[in-house]
This record gives C-alpha cells, sequence and structure tokens, in this order.
C-alpha cells in the first residue's frame, strides 16, 4: 500500500508538471497583516492560456526589489498599497504598475522609489497595517492606496470572518473603535493550521501536485464546506461572492441603497480610508487614492455576462458607477485626493489593446501602462516644491 501511494503520488506530480502548469506556493501567515508572501521566494505566477511569470520577493515580503531603509540624500519615496492590483503577479514585475510608474518619474523627478506594499486579498484595514507595520520605517514622501470594490467587504469581518486576518472593531452604531492615540483597534487572529498540516508543511514548497489539489479545492464552494463541516479544514469557507437567492455577493456593492450589511462595511471602510490618510501625514507623508475600476465596469460585455448568470440583477437598482461616485465625492468631502481611472479606462477600452486579462479580471501590463500614465503627472505634481496645491481638491476647481 505504501508503494502504491508512492507512485500515485510521484505520477501525479510528474503528471501536474508536465501537463497542469501550476502557481508556486507563495503566500504564508504574518503576525502583523495575516497573510503575506514568503520573504526571498523564488517562484513561477501561472495561469495557463493567460500568464506564467517568475515571481521574486524580496527580503520585507513583497513583491519588490531590497530598498534599503535608510532613505537615499535626494530621492522621492512612494509607498503603493493596495491588494493583489498592485502585488500583480499576473505580469512580469518590470511591466507592473510600480516599475512602469518609477520609470516615468525618474524621467520627470529624477531620483524616485515607487515600493510596492501590496498583497493578495488585503483590504483597507490589512493595507493600514501594512503601512504601519512595515512601510513607515521607509520614511515616504507619498502614500498611494489603490482601491479595488472588494475591499469593501474584506474590511468587514461579518461579511468575510476569516480567523486569520484582523479586522477592525467597531462599535454598536458601527464606527471604528481605537485606542487612545486614535489608531483603529483590530480583532485577534491566529495561524490556523489544518490537521493534515504535518503533511502539507512538507510537501507545498516543493509539490506542484499539492498547489493543484489546493488550487481546484479553493474553487470547489461545495467540497470546501463538506471539508470544513468533517473538521478537515479549520478556516470556515467564504461567502460573501457565493450568489444565492437575492444575495449578489461581491456585485452587491453596486446595489442602490446598499444592503444593511454592507451599509456598515461602507461606513468602516470609509473611516479606514481617512485612518491610513492620517497615519501617513501624521509621518509626513502626503495621501493619494486611486480608484481602480474593475473589468465589467469598463467593458458593457463583461457586465452583460455577469447579468446573464444572474438575471434576477436585472431586476434590482445596480449602479455600475455607484462606488467611483461615493468614493469620489467623500474623499473630496474630506480633503483626499482621489484618482479615478475609470472614465480614462473606459475611454480606452475600445482603442487600446485589452486592458484586462480575459477570465481573471486583473489588468493586463497594457493596463499597468495606462494606469502609471495617468498617475504620472499627478504624482510628480505632488512631489514638487509647489505640491501643497494638490493637497485641498476643493481649491483646485475654483
Amino acid at each position: 500500500m505504501a508503494i502504491g501511494l508512492a507512485l500515485g503520488a510521484g505520477l501525479l506530480e510528474v503528471t501536474v508538471r508536465l501537463f497542469f502548469p501550476t502557481t508556486d506556493f507563495l503566500w504564508q501567515w504574518d503576525p502583523a497583516i495575516g497573510m503575506k508572501l514568503v520573504p526571498g521566494k523564488r517562484g513561477r505566477s501561472v495561469k495557463p492560456h493567460l500568464f506564467d511569470v517568475p515571481v521574486e520577493v524580496n527580503s520585507v515580503s513583497f513583491r519588490d526589489r531590497e530598498h534599503a531603509v535608510a532613505k537615499p540624500v535626494n530621492t522621492k519615496r512612494i509607498i503603493l498599497l493596495g491588494d493583489s492590483f498592485v502585488e500583480a503577479i499576473q505580469v512580469p514585475f518590470e511591466h507592473s504598475i510600480t516599475s512602469v510608474l518609477e520609470t516615468r518619474l525618474h524621467s520627470a523627478l529624477g531620483n524616485v522609489e515607487v515600493m510596492n506594499f501590496g498583497v493578495s486579498g488585503t483590504g483597507t484595514a490589512r493595507q493600514y497595517l501594512a503601512l504601519r507595520e512595515y512601510g513607515l520605517r521607509y520614511k515616504p514622501d507619498l502614500v498611494l492606496l489603490f482601491f479595488v470594490g472588494n475591499d469593501i467587504s474584506d474590511n468587514s469581518r461579518r461579511l468575510q470572518g476569516l480567523p486569520y486576518v484582523p479586522y477592525p472593531q467597531t462599535t454598536s452604531d458601527g464606527n471604528l473603535v481605537r485606542d487612545e492615540s486614535g489608531q483603529p483597534l483590530f480583532t485577534a487572529f491566529a495561524d490556523q493550521s489544518s490537521r493534515l498540516s504535518f503533511i502539507t508543511g512538507l510537501v507545498r514548497d516543493h509539490w506542484k501536485s499539492y498547489r493543484f489539489v489546493r488550487e481546484w479545492m479553493d474553487n470547489s464552494p461545495a467540497l470546501n464546506r463538506m471539508l470544513y463541516r468533517i473538521g478537515l479544514m479549520s478556516t470556515p469557507p467564504e461567502a460573501v461572492n457565493v450568489r444565492a437567492a437575492d444575495n449578489f455577493g461581491f456585485y452587491e456593492i453596486y446595489r442602490v441603497p446598499p444592503r444593511p450589511v454592507w451599509a456598515d462595511a461602507w461606513k468602516v471602510t470609509e473611516q479606514l480610508l481617512l485612518s491610513v490618510r492620517d497615519l501617513a501625514q501624521t509621518n509626513g507623508a502626503q495621501f493619494g487614492v486611486v480608484l481602480i475600476p474593475a473589468s465589467w465596469e469598463v467593458y458593457p460585455n463583461a457586465w452583460s455576462a455577469v447579468l446573464n448568470e444572474s438575471p434576477e440583477m436585472r431586476s434590482t437598482n445596480m449602479d455600475l458607477d455607484e462606488p467611483s461616485k461615493r468614493l469620489t465625492r467623500f474623499l473630496a468631502a474630506n480633503n483626499v485626493i482621489a484618482f479615478n481611472l475609470l472614465p480614462e479606462f473606459r475611454n480606452r477600452a475600445t482603442t487600446s489593446a485589452p486592458l484586462y486579462l480575459q477570465g481573471d479580471a486583473h489588468w493586463t501590463a497594457e493596463g499597468h501602462r495606462l494606469a502609471a500614465d495617468l498617475l504620472v503627472e499627478p504624482t510628480a505634481a505632488m512631489l514638487s516644491p509647489r505640491s501643497a496645491v494638490y493637497l485641498n481638491p476643493a481649491d483646485r476647481k475654483r
């Protein structure tokens, strides 16, 4: 039996390596922000027929080159916060927003370091912690937070409830709980080791077949629920994006008005955005928010496909522009600079190469280039000696 199992495992490993390219195991639990990349990891990110790119992780566990903690003389530093759009393991690093924006700003300003602190799956809450625990030591001059619609549910324990990541603590009326210094407080969280961790720990870094099976399981909600019920999975399956009855999952962000639990998540998210602003400005950095549109907000055909999958949304008041309109109003009212990419992405959708990967919804290299091109002029202006004129969006309208 042992020999048969070993031969079967070996055959599966050979088959996966030859015929089913699979992403290497890139992430690990982190006591500060829940999850981040494995420090010093070298591997590949793969989605068959879409991309196969090398991934190199620096010693601080982010997809970037190494940066000295001490800031070089006459150098400006920009920190990028965000989720998988900023982490950008779908494209080579030199084609990602981090690298392209840095190259553009070198031409405009000279010595500029753009630093990537993006981690897949994070929302505004964990991005706040990434800045506080890891980013501020590099003395940034500017912090740009890249906001995606799923950040709203990622910030809500009621909507996500993952035990291995922190969530902001809230009062009974939905406001952030803060400590004596005004910083948000977060819920307790811990590493969630599976009952099979003694096996998975040995094979996950070296066996492609493990990663292949794990990805298959992660994409099978019914299997996840079954394994959780029988105790073989310690993390409850995520339900926020599972559409059922009148629950539209992630697409609830477009419902007008939002349902109560989503209204609470919106409220927490807006307070968190101001907390990131305050944290950056208290430490001598300017702050801006980049609003990333989803692919179905840019391409009408993509939204039609979503509606075909959930036709009940056609009879519900859904506004694809609602998240960007709401956040733009809120940020302007609180003197936070917002870079809304949606209008120009829509303008370029019919005249440029595809901006999003088909079937993946992340930016292509062209999408990263367009975002960098749209951001280079305003960020250069913010870093220039006359950047004070950019601090109040209302002033720019006068």
